[in-house]
């Protein structure tokens, strides 16, 4: 093979006279090359560009990264050229040596494509014979092109893609991101923020942000009329995580937030957009006073049995002469509190074991029948109540756990005469279909209204909020039954009327229709240490951090 340089050409007999022709056509493929933002067109442009001004013959590009052969990226031209996938030499001359290369040989021209950032990124190749040098300096150009549009095409093409990356982080990041100009207009909202605003991207972008925020600290409006306020509020605060505010919502009133803000500033120093994150911390709150209604009701629970024990023990000490009966009754009243107590403490400890995942649950086959049977006859003696067994003969065997069962009966039966206080019929109802096997509870008592009825499971939640309560509990007793339902892969679900009484349905897989071991299974939250003390524990329940352990 011999490689011929510029100097070898100018010398030859092959050098017409046609460069003006040919900065016509350099003109025109240039501006074909340079109008597409897609690698791909711009190989393709440049190929054919090629082949239009010297063909007949074949142009190609080859694309290089790093020690790797040289790769086709597009071939236009004639297809009878064999071996075409694999790159002339004049190709793997011009990436070593990164200078064109005429290969007399092989009748091909072959000239590096240079990016102004990236450097080295092809090569283009022409195929069929050899070129003059008017040739050859098009060829040269439109390489160069290339490597401008290539590069032009990859910074777009990052663009794009970080574009995307950002609109795609923020429209699934948890917060509100309101983007705002310096006087407050709204420029942007993500997915959270409308969440938030209660109004679609068309209803919020373009409004003044006082009128769809209207931000309040304390009692005090915040106005961004003159700039942004909150940034202000942040400012003199010194916070890095934001101060907590509050807006006005039409349906459900005040609805907290924890704010944060960001100035953007342009190339001068001022500032071009205000970027807002906004936290919906209103469950949060309620659930830090429902802990702090949980602490007082758990309190006044506790204090009461306590008094009566401590009042008893006292007279019982201190009077020696006290009549037999009196004592006597004395020391049942202490021993009815102490139960009450009792009660109290052992809905606390697993009401921690649960939500911590220290309950085991062994579910096995067994007959829920008896289990109802027993409890109905447990409460309406113990009650006086009248307590109806209504249960479907022939009920086929249940998958769940003895004890837990037990218990999820015990809290809805007493749940049941608590909220009847009037009296009234307290029915437990067995049924079963191909899957399941059905246990309802109903009462006659006040019931519940839609939001009562929809949060009656929550942990610590009371429909009774007020000092004046009828109906003592510390709110953990239908989480406790949810939760051991839900562990035994059932569910369980409440309809209620408002003074119509509430019907309590739990349902339990059938036997034989869900997948058995041949050993029990095991429910996977097992205890993994030995329980803690009955204060240790009743501290972690109330909010109390424990101390550190060596």
């Amino acid at each position: 093979m011999s490689v011929l340089t510029f100097e070898h050409i100018r010398r030859s007999q092959w050098w017409p006279n046609r460069t003006r022709r040919i900065e016509a056509h350099y003109e025109e493929a240039s501006s074909r090359i340079r109008e597409h933002l897609n690698s791909e067109l711009v190989f393709k442009a440049t190929a054919e560009a090629a082949w239009k001004e010297l063909g007949p013959g074949q142009a190609s590009v080859w694309l290089t990264t790093g020690i790797e052969a040289p790769r086709l990226a597009y071939l236009h031209g004639s297809d009878s050229v064999p071996g075409r996938e694999v790159p002339p030499r004049s190709v793997t001359d011009a990436v070593k040596r990164q200078k064109f290369v005429v290969d007399a040989d092989s009748r091909s021209v072959a000239i590096p494509i240079l990016a102004p950032r990236s450097g080295p990124i092809g090569v283009l190749c022409f195929q069929g014979r050899i070129c003059d040098l008017d040739e050859l300096a098009f060829l040269n150009k439109i390489a160069r092109e290339c490597g401008y549009a290539i590069e032009s095409a990859n910074l777009y093409e990052k663009a794009i893609a970080e574009k995307e990356k950002s609109e795609a982080i923020l429209a699934h990041v948890g917060d509100g991101v309101v983007v705002t100009d310096p006087k407050g207009k709204l420029l942007q909202v993500n997915e959270a923020a409308t969440r938030i605003l209660v109004r679609t991207p068309q209803e919020a972008l373009g409004q003044p942000c006082s009128l769809v925020l209207g931000l309040r600290n304390g009692e005090r409006k915040l106005d961004c009329s003159q700039g942004c306020a909150l940034l202000e509020e942040i400012n003199e605060a010194q916070s890095m995580l934001g101060i907590e505010v509050w807006r006005e919502r039409i349906t459900t009133g005040r609805q907290p937030l924890l704010a944060n803000v960001s100035a953007v500033k342009d190339a001068d120093g001022n500032v071009s957009e205000v970027v807002h994150s906004l936290r919906d911390i209103t469950k949060l709150k309620e659930a830090d006073e429902a802990k702090t209604l949980f602490l007082a009701i758990a309190s006044h629970e506790l204090k009461t049995p306590l008094t009566v024990i401590q009042g008893f023990s006292q007279l019982l000490s201190s009077s020696r002469e006290l009549p037999e009966v009196d004592r006597q009754k004395g020391l049942e009243a202490m021993e009815r509190r102490a139960i009450q107590l009792n009660k109290i403490v052992d809905r606390l400890l697993l009401s921690s074991r649960i939500e911590s995942g220290r309950v085991e649950i062994l579910s096995k086959d067994i007959d829920l029948t008896p289990i109802f049977e027993e409890r109905v006859d447990a409460l309406g003696s113990t009650s006086g109540r009248d307590v109806v067994l209504d249960v479907d003969p022939d009920m086929p065997l249940a998958r769940a756990d003895l004890d837990a069962v037990t218990t999820v009966v015990d809290h809805l039966l007493d749940n049941a005469l608590k909220y009847s206080p009037d009296g009234g019929a307290i029915t437990l109802r067995g049924s079963y279909d191909e899957s399941w096997v059905y246990m309802s509870i109903s009462d006659p008592g006040i019931g519940m209204d839609r939001e009562q009825a929809a949060r009656c499971f929550d942990k610590f939640w009371q429909a009774e909020s007020t000092d004046v309560r009828r109906f003592g509990g510390t709110g953990i007793g239908l989480f406790i039954v949810r939760s051991l339902v839900e562990a035994m892969e059932g569910r369980v679900v409440v309809q209620s009327t408002p003074g119509a009484g509430s019907t309590f349905f739990a349902s339990f897989p059938r036997v034989g229709q869900m997948p058995v071991e041949e050993e029990p299974v095991v429910e996977s939250k097992r205890a993994v240490a030995a329980d803690p003390s009955v204060i240790r524990e009743f501290m972690h329940q109330i909010g109390i951090p424990k101390g550190r352990t060596k």
